[in-house]
């Protein structure tokens, strides 16, 4: 058997060795380790030396949201879809999607969304064209009439989408002559 290496207070990746623990399966040798995240995990000498553990699993994590992440804005991992972001794909729901409750009123009816505001890349190009949303404010399409397109929605506040409302509009499409 190899000698005992002393990795004591060493810093190993994420990892900072804290002490020698009792001996895993096969008789190898163990330590004790916490996690740059602040976790605290057992890990083999070996694994330890060769660099094939780095961390507890978080880098694994954080480099797959890396990967996958086009803008941060959805909600992966542990944080909260934003604002933006919620009305985004509520609005591609509505007029998409015909499991979606309010598609009846929307995509049904014909309201469709910019080509531009779909697909891959459909949420930065939203956001670039509306930027973020403002606190107190929804998504509104100007007299609430035709497609989700720049030019024709703003963020509006509760005042301007009561204002903006038209009762007509729920008359499974028909539009009153003016």
């Amino acid at each position: 058997m190899p000698p005992v290496l002393r990795l004591g207070g060493q810093q190993l990746g994420r990892l900072t060795v804290l002490k020698r623990v009792k001996n895993g399966r096969r008789d190898r040798a163990q330590w004790k380790c916490r996690c740059s995240c602040g976790r605290e995990v057992t890990v083999l000498s070996d694994s330890l030396r060769t660099g094939r553990t780095r961390s507890c699993g978080c880098l694994r994590i954080d480099l797959t949201k890396l990967r996958e992440t086009k803008h941060g804005q959805s909600g992966t991992g542990r944080k909260q879809p934003t604002r933006t972001y919620n009305s985004w794909r509520a609005m591609v729901q509505r007029c998409t999607d015909p499991k979606f409750a309010r598609f009846p009123k929307y995509g049904a009816l014909g309201v469709k969304v910019c080509v531009r505001w779909l697909g891959k890349d459909g949420f930065n190009n939203f956001q670039s064209d509306l930027g973020k949303r403002p606190e107190g404010t929804t998504l509104g399409r100007f007299g609430d009439v035709g497609n989700y397109e720049p030019g024709n929605v703003k963020w509006m506040s509760s005042t301007e989408q009561r204002q903006n409302w038209r009762p007509d509009r729920n008359l499974g499409g028909a539009r009153k002559a003016a």
